[in-house]
């Protein structure tokens, strides 16, 4: 009985320590927002959260953490990193676009 509360104790521990999210840091804030390419849909929010949609394979709700050039979606048994290749910018037809791992993503 011992060995199953602390191993509880230690599963909850890592769920609440893996769910703190940081929210995202005000040089951050060109990112904020809902973004789509051919292959995904994003959604990055101020208080450390988003959402990635890959058509047709996946939808989560996750942790992002921007830092280092990348975007990181995060959560338990799931990870996807963007290599930011371009922060956003408005293109000649006053479109915001950014460019993740060479892919442009348009902001809706």
């Amino acid at each position: 009985m011992k060995k199953i509360y602390t191993l509880f104790s230690i599963l909850l521990c890592f769920i609440l320590l893996s769910s703190c999210a940081k929210p995202i840091l005000d040089e951050n804030n060109v990112f904020l927002g809902s973004w789509g390419s051919e292959k995904f849909s994003i959604e990055i929010w101020k208080d450390g959260f988003g959402k990635i949609k890959r058509v047709r394979l996946y939808e989560n709700e996750t942790r992002v953490i921007i830092k280092d050039n990348s975007i990181k979606f995060k959560t338990p048994g799931f990870s996807k990193k963007f290599r930011v290749d371009s922060e956003p910018y408005i293109d000649n037809d006053g479109i915001t676009v950014m460019i993740l791992d060479g892919k442009k993503f348009y902001k809706h």
